[in-house]
This record gives structure tokens, sequence and C-alpha cells, in this order.
């Protein structure tokens, strides 16, 4: 009776283990094939989100060039200007302050390069040229004082461009590193220049520097006397070519009535010269653009 009940048991048992086994054999790929499935979709996944962050992420630099090794970044004047683009259809301009719109003129889009010099240089205008203020420019398109909007910040042209350079608007850095760094970009150029009130009196758009009665303005002279023989005064005195404008004739620039009683060897067609009383102050005054009127 014993041994049957022995016997017996151990027959469970081996089909309790027949039964595991096959389990076993059944389960283990099914287990593995959803481990695989599971695999596989987390990859999928990672790289949809991956592609998703690329999408949304801005294009903000573009590849340099051999002239120019630095990369080129596009610059938004205002966070709209994309929005205004398409609004506009056909037109490029992009959309300011309305203040803005009516003072500045768009001119485009444009490459701005970035350029510096030694302490001792001085501007084509004979000024000191200082960050975050000077710019230089092709005179063909732009005239000394102009102001300049730069992607949102304004400049002054104070300096000169080679008409056959390749960018017509060049920023002032106090450092080569600076200037380096900034390398080229494109920008949102506006220009704001003061229109002549043109009429009879309005005699033209002169180029205006300053002087004094150094040596080294006038040279050498026993009597410091203009070639009216008058005594030189500041903000009375200019010099002008007599064939342009005759000596007597009294004329404005920026509100002020100066009268010609001066000649010069380089002062010739439109080029006209105010007196100033210190050298420092004629050489501050540097080289200008004015509009010139007679005064009434």
């Amino acid at each position: 009776m014993t041994d049957n009940i022995h016997g017996y048991r151990m027959t469970e048992f081996r089909r309790s283990c027949q039964r595991h086994n096959m389990m076993r054999k059944f389960l283990r790929p099914v287990i593995f094939g959803c481990g695989l499935i599971g695999l596989v979709a987390w990859i999928l996944l990672s790289q949809l989100s991956t592609a998703g962050a690329e999408q949304m992420q801005p294009d903000q630099e573009g590849t340099g060039t051999i002239d120019n090794p630095y990369a080129v970044e596009r610059l938004e004047i205002s966070p709209n200007r994309e929005s205004a683009q398409s609004e506009r259809g056909t037109e490029h301009q992009p959309e300011l302050q309305s203040e803005i719109q009516t003072e500045f003129e768009y001119l485009g889009d444009w490459e701005v390069a970035a350029y510096s010099s030694d302490e001792s240089d001085m501007t084509y205008s004979g000024k000191v040229p200082a960050e975050h203020h000077t710019a230089a420019g092709v005179l063909s398109v732009f005239k000394i004082g102009d102001s300049v909007l730069i992607d949102g910040d304004t400049y002054v042209i104070e300096d000169k461009v080679d008409e056959e350079a390749k960018e017509k608007l060049r920023i002032y850095f106090d450092s080569y590193e600076e200037a380096k760094q900034f390398g080229r970009k494109e920008c949102a150029i506006y220009r704001h220049s003061d229109l002549p009130e043109e009429g009879p009196d309005y005699l033209g758009e002169f180029q205006v520097t300053g002087y004094c009665s150094c040596t080294i303005c006038c040279g050498e002279k026993e009597e410091r006397l203009t070639k009216s023989e008058t005594v030189p005064r500041a903000s009375h005195t200019i010099a002008a070519d007599p064939s342009v404008i005759p000596l007597g004739t009294r004329i404005v620039i920026d509100d002020v009535i100066y009268t010609v009683e001066d000649t010069g060897k380089a002062v010739r067609g439109m080029r006209l010269d105010i007196f100033f009383d210190s050298h420092e102050e004629a050489v501050q005054y540097g080289r200008q653009e004015k509009y010139v009127y007679l005064e009434e």
C-alpha cells in the first residue's frame, strides 16, 4: 500500500514537472517577443521626439564662406518681422513702430560687416570713432551724418566704405577681437536723412569742415584777418568759394547765421569752412554734409 502511494506521488510529480516545462517552453518566446516589441517601440519614440525637437529649434546660424570663416547669423529687427513680411506678400519691408516707419526709410536686408582702427585713426568725417555709434557706408547710398537703424540699433554714418567693397555698410568696434567676433551678419537696414526744405533760399548740400587761426589751419601769418580783412569770429565767420557764394553773403546752417568773410585753398565748389576759436573745436566738428540756405 505504501509503495502504491509513493508510486502515485512520483507519477504526479513527473506530470507536474512536464506541465511546468511545457509552460516554460511556451512562455519563453512570448516573453522574448514582448520584450523585443517594447524595445523597438522605445527606439521609434526616441527618434520621433528628437526629430520634433529639431523642428522646433530655430535655425540661427548659417555657414561661413572662404572670405568670412565666421558663421552668418540672421538677425531679426522685431519679433513680428516674419509675420509682417508674410502679410505684405511681395513686399519685404519689416514692420516697425509707426514712429520709426515715418522717420526711417527701409533699404532692405543687407550683409553688414565690422571693422576697428587704431586709437589715433580718425573717421572720414574727421571725428573720433565710437563703438555703438559710428558706422561706415558707401557715399553713393549714404551721406555723412545720416542716421541708420541696424537691427534696431541707431548708428551715425561718420566713415566711408569704398564703392567696390562687398559690404556697403560696416559697424565700428573698439577692438579687433570684437570686430572679428561680429564677422558678417545679415540685418534689416533703415536710413534716416533730413530732407532739405527746397525753395528760392536753398543753396544746396555742402561739405562743411572747421578751421581756426592757428598755424596748422592758416599757416604763418602776421595778421589773423579774413579775406574780407575782418577779425574772424566763432558762430559768425565762414569761408566759401567766392564763385559759388560771394563774400559778404549771409547763409544759414543748422539755424545759425554765418557771413562769408573768408576763402581757402581747399575751399572749392560745394565746400564750406566754419571758423572756431580753437583747433580742438575745429577738429571735433570734423567733416559734415549740411543743407545751406540764404539768410532772408
